[in-house]
């Protein structure tokens, strides 16, 4: 092929993707985009169609059924969640064999990766969590407004804002449930304590629509399983705009190992239709396949067999609060986190720990009766509890948590065998109960946080991973440059949170989807686009 006419090319759907997807958009560069892309069911599609066609009050009950099952759901909390009833985001092709140690890890090969199953949380890094980041800060403050000038966002301009600016034009915000409105007024109300201790709060910020056009919040309440209305931002959706703008999309590839040559690089691809393997050549490499998927797939190009690569990872813990007051109105309108808590307490650590609490809704009714024995899970004992009950779920910065090993332990012509062990940090266990117990004491008069009952979840199963090869680090191999560049390589960049020198405790998907657009905004400075 001419080098001229090599275009630049995108390996994932995720959300950094398409945030390097939009900012190829924003800048007129032409781009082509690969991935397995496994999607969602026909006829499953078909049902989501007739529900976003008519208000929740009319949704038929068999297509309820199938669309909104009842959620896998132990005493350690939500097993894993599915996009409307379907596992898509979680599939995986025969050319990939992972095990995991110590650890509970899934990799996306779905259109639109995790953005089908995310939180929806977009709180950016504060100053504090970018100390020891290369780079201007500046930089990426522009990105986030990049990335919020597509993705909606619901956010107050309240406490949290000093320390993590809004970068949206301002909505009206979600509607407060009656329990966050109880739980926000306690924490205003002990303002001046609570910031003694180095506690913050406000609304959480969620990436849904609250316009009051096609696709605003109905508050159908099934905001974990699928939002029919494409109220909750899914690049999935935004993917489908692209192809019909002519945005060419090569689905049903599994990136298998890339080789960078003088004026491009080529990239070997597996069909998943029949097995056999095409090749791509294309002037700029843009890697956007999330903490494990990228990570594999720049350490099979460099041959790193047999080679254990470090994965940091935010670990997140939780446990229940339960107000002294019952809730009048437990009826789950809306299910994403409702309030944030942010902590920087010298006594607890040096970095923030991150809470996003949650009211009572279906799913944590039947994660608080698997918390319970048998005999005592009957609604008349069950009941005015749940109608008190709150879900804290805190998150740690990488240096208070254990990482993930990766290791490609063999590597065939058509296959990799992944191996993903996680690695305890002795420090994690004492901050998440510090922590804990720092929110017990300041909030006495409002509940009861349990003395006893505090969930640490197993490494890698918050989603929050990153930093293999990190900006700035000073190793041959496991490092980047400001553009994503892994390895002293030249044409290949990382667009998600493999390059992060950290994981900070605060949410992650924005700062990806931003430092996605940053990448693709100073390749374009630099001159290495065209």
């Amino acid at each position: 092929m001419n080098p001229a006419e090599r275009k630049n090319l995108i390996v994932g759907t995720g959300p950094s993707a398409i945030a390097a997807a939009m900012a190829f958009r924003r800048l007129g560069i032409a781009f082509e985009v690969l991935d397995v892309g496994f999607d969602l069911e026909p006829d499953r599609e078909s049902s989501v169609q007739a529900l976003a066609a008519v208000d929740p009050a009319k949704w038929p009950q068999d297509a309820v059924s199938q669309l909104f099952p009842p959620p896998v759901t132990s005493a350690a909390g939500v097993e894993k969640r599915f996009t409307f009833g379907s596992n898509f985001p979680y599939r995986r092709p025969d050319y990939l064999a992972l095990t995991t140690e110590g650890c509970v890890v899934d990799v996306s090969h779905g259109h639109g990766g995790f953005g089908n199953v995310w939180g929806a949380a977009t709180l950016p890094y504060s100053k504090h969590d970018l100390e020891g980041w290369p780079g201007n800060s500046g930089e990426l403050a522009e990105s986030y407004r990049n990335v919020s000038a597509f993705v909606p966002s619901s956010v107050e301009n309240d406490g949290l804002a000093e320390t993590f600016p809004i970068y949206s034009k301002f909505s009206p915000p979600l509607a407060r449930s009656e329990q966050a409105e109880s739980l926000l007024r306690a924490l205003s109300s002990r303002h001046k304590e609570l910031s003694s201790s180095g506690i913050q709060f406000g609304r959480a910020r969620v990436a849904v629509d609250t316009s009051g056009g096609d696709l605003t919040c109905r508050y159908c309440g099934a905001c974990l399983d699928g939002c029919v209305y494409g109220s909750i931002f899914n690049p999935r959706q935004l993917w489908k705009k692209l192809e019909q703008e002519g945005v060419k999309i090569h689905r049903g590839f599994y990136a298998l190992e890339f080789q960078e040559n003088a004026d491009g690089v080529t990239l070997a691809a597996i069909s998943l239709k029949d097995g056999t393997v095409h090749h791509w050549d294309t002037r700029r490499l843009f890697i956007g396949a999330g903490a494990i998927g990228t990570t594999r797939l720049v350490a099979r190009s460099l041959k790193l067999i047999n080679q254990p690569i470090k994965i940091q990872d935010s670990q997140y813990f939780f446990f229940p609060l339960l107000a002294y007051r019952a809730a009048r109105d437990t009826v789950s309108r809306f299910t994403l986190a409702e309030v944030f808590v942010e902590m920087l307490n010298s006594e607890i650590s040096r970095n923030y720990v991150h809470f996003q609490v949650y009211g009572l809704n279906d799913i944590f009714r039947q994660t608080l009766r698997q918390m319970v024995p048998v005999p005592l899970r009957g609604g008349s004992l069950l009941g005015p509890v749940e109608k008190r009950f709150y879900l804290f779920q805190g998150f740690l910065h990488s240096r208070d948590s254990g990482h993930l090993e990766m290791t490609i332990s063999a590597s065939g012509p058509t296959k990799d065998e992944v191996h993903i062990r996680g690695v305890d940090n002795p420090r994690s266990v004492g901050v998440a109960k510090r922590a804990q117990s720092l929110l017990r004491r300041r909030l006495a008069s409002f509940g009861f946080i349990p003395w006893l009952y505090l969930k640490m979840v197993p490494l890698g199963r918050s989603f929050h991973a990153g930093g293999s090869f990190p900006v700035g680090n000073n190793h041959p191999v496991f490092t980047s440059d400001p553009v994503g560049r892994p390895a002293r390589l030249h044409r290949v960049h990382l667009l998600d949170a493999t390059t992060f020198p950290s994981i900070p405790a605060t949410t992650i998907t924005y700062t990806a989807m931003a430092n996605a657009d940053r990448v693709i905004s100073e390749c374009h400075r630099q001159g290495y686009l065209e």
